[in-house]
């Protein structure tokens, strides 16, 4: 009986509740993305200074690097380069806060998404920018650099 599609649907693929359903926001927001950005697959309408660089969000390369996302900010902020590796850097929490809940584990900070969905047309050109850098090195500097703090730590629960 009502087998017609939408105009919504001709233009865009799929219905606007199916996109809405998928990133866990109303119709209306996608509606509006469409309205500001032409097109229901842009989240923002720039990138973030970390995501127009590096191609990944602050809690991607926190992820990565095994640091707190705000520490990666602080980075940006400072050097102007989160892979920066400093000395006597000092950074947020790599454990447990006060709260008793790791970052990742707290909604605060899991609110952030790349500013482009997958189905937009300038996604991979958006993502492909992580591929200019090293990031195979500075991950393994930061994994090793938690392993010494994880056996300093064991050292000092010994004593």
């Amino acid at each position: 009986m009502f087998n017609k599609k939408s105009k919504f649907e001709e233009k865009w693929g799929e219905p606007a509740w199916k996109i809405a359903e998928r990133e866990n926001v109303s119709t209306t927001n996608i509606h509006m993305r469409i309205r500001n950005y032409g097109t229901p697959w842009q989240r923002k309408k720039i990138p973030t200074p970390i995501e127009a660089k590096y191609g990944k969000t602050r809690q991607e390369i926190a992820r990565e690097l095994h640091l707190h996302p705000i520490t990666i900010g602080l980075r940006m902020l400072h050097d102007g380069d989160v892979y920066n590796e400093h000395l006597k850097e000092k950074t947020h929490n790599r454990d447990i806060a006060r709260t008793g809940i790791h970052w990742e584990d707290d909604p605060k900070h899991n609110f952030d998404r790349f500013w482009l969905m997958p189905e937009h047309p300038d996604y991979v050109k958006e993502r492909a920018k992580a591929d200019n850098f090293d990031v195979a090195r500075q991950i393994a500097i930061a994994e090793d650099k938690l392993n010494r703090q994880k056996q300093v730590s064991k050292r000092i629960k010994r004593k």
